[in-house]
């Protein structure tokens, strides 16, 4: 299975995440996710292969996080400004 926004996917806490938004960085995918009951349960992941989500550690990759972030809000801003 391909990640793409809008899927909705169980990570290994057996928690349901929507995906939010997809970018490329580095030539890699990464995939920001919200848990559906908890709006405040915020992840981000990196895909490794077409069906295995890593998921981002905030204290061991928040340098990475930190530039993951603004990418995911110029996509957003894409998303809003074509109706996605």
């Amino acid at each position: 299975m391909e990640f793409e926004k809008q899927d909705i996917i169980t990570l290994s806490d057996n928690q349901e995440y929507v995906v939010v938004s997809k970018i490329i960085y580095n030539n890699e995918y990464y995939i920001y996710l919200v848990d559906i009951h908890d709006n405040n349960n915020l992840k981000f992941a990196k895909l490794q292969n077409t069906n295995s989500v890593f998921v981002l550690d905030s204290n061991k990759n928040e340098e990475l996080i930190k530039k993951l972030i603004p990418l995911f809000y110029d996509e957003s801003k894409n998303d809003i400004k074509t109706g996605e």
